[in-house]
């Protein structure tokens, strides 16, 4: 694809070109080559963009780039996006074709016509998967399951027995739906484990990151919501309910029984108390640690996590204990100095 094409194809609006040319590549400003397109996201980086030495950068509109020939667009995200598809398909991670001769897929499952199963894969009794869907090398999928179309599950996941997958869910290797909750009681004097009979229910264009771990429910189902995206090496414990369109970021862990609402984001290594309602549209910012219910559209910081402005007067505060302690210590002396002068007196 030429640069004038790409353009006309984003309706991006163009400034400095002087030589129509064939796109070679998409990559960073600090890589980039002649030949390759680069991007900058937002406008205060643009001064990043001067030393590449790219043939073309995408940049939002109104950003300009002096002498350098730039493509200008209200969301420079989609011009990436469209050239990623256009220069890197997917597939190509996809080595094998229709249903390998090395995995086992029980008699009683059924798999559309177009279901591509890898090697080593396991697909249980009465499990249902639907067009256009990827199992990968070594998935084991469990009896029960329902998966829609045009998923992609990549090498070594696991669904655990009756997990219901919706439409264009991507699965990341080594991660886990459908593993039992962690619940356990005491019973006369030892820790014995609960059973978990419920399930997890994903729906529509999720995607889930590698070695996340979602657990079924005691009773009911563990849910995540359409379009939510989720990191690697999350935990999201059982009865869990995520809403539609969330971002939770790695390393976090929610336990059993909270609640999120849409739109809500949960920053790197987060952790959530059980039974917590988190509001719509919230953002809880990176470590925090939450034992509180959260309002719409609040965002919580720190641990014990609260609302922004307090929690970060706090940690102002804590920045200063040093040099608050020493003048405590002058004033206790400077104290302890007067009481003996009035006790003299």
């Amino acid at each position: 694809m030429r640069i004038s094409e790409f353009a006309s194809a984003v309706q991006a609006q163009v400034e400095g070109l002087t030589e129509d040319f064939e796109i070679r590549s998409l990559t960073t400003l600090s890589e980039a080559q002649e030949g390759d397109v680069s991007f900058v996201a937002k406008s205060r980086y643009a001064n990043e963009a001067q030393s590449s030495h790219a043939s073309a950068i995408i940049v939002p509109e109104g950003t300009t780039i002096k002498g350098r020939t730039t493509l200008a667009m209200k969301e420079p995200w989609a011009g990436v996006l469209f050239l990623l598809n256009h220069l890197f398909p997917a597939g190509r991670e996809t080595w094998f074709e229709g249903v390998h001769a090395d995995c086992f897929v029980d008699p009683t499952a059924e798999l559309a016509p177009d279901v591509t199963v890898g090697p080593c894969a396991v697909i249980g009794p009465r499990t249902k998967i639907g067009a256009g869907t990827i199992i990968g090398p070594g998935c084991v999928i469990g009896q029960d399951c329902e998966i829609g179309e045009n998923c992609l599950f990549n090498a070594n996941m696991v669904l655990g027995h009756e997990v219901k997958i919706g439409n264009r869910v991507l699965i990341q290797p080594g991660a886990i739906i459908g593993a039992d909750g962690f619940k356990f009681e005491v019973i006369d004097g030892t820790w014995t484990k609960i059973p978990q009979i419920g399930r997890v229910v994903v729906e529509d264009d999720v995607e889930i990151g590698a070695n996340t771990c979602i657990d079924r429910a005691s009773f009911t189902e563990t849910h995540i919501g359409a379009g939510t995206k989720i990191d690697n090496l999350v935990q999201i414990a059982h009865n869990v309910q995520v809403g539609r369109s969330c971002v939770i970021v790695s390393q976090s862990g929610i336990a059993g029984s909270t609640t999120i609402g849409d739109g809500s984001i949960l920053a790197a290594a987060v952790g959530v108390a059980d039974n917590l309602k988190i509001g719509k549209r919230c953002v809880l910012l990176a470590r925090a640690g939450l034992k509180d219910n959260v309002p719409d559209g609040e965002t919580f910081l720190g641990t014990p996590a609260g609302p922004f402005r307090k929690a970060a007067r706090i940690m102002a505060m804590q920045q200063r204990l040093p040099e608050l302690n020493e003048t405590v210590a002058r004033l206790e002396a400077r104290v302890k100095e007067l009481e003996e002068r009035l006790m003299g007196k």
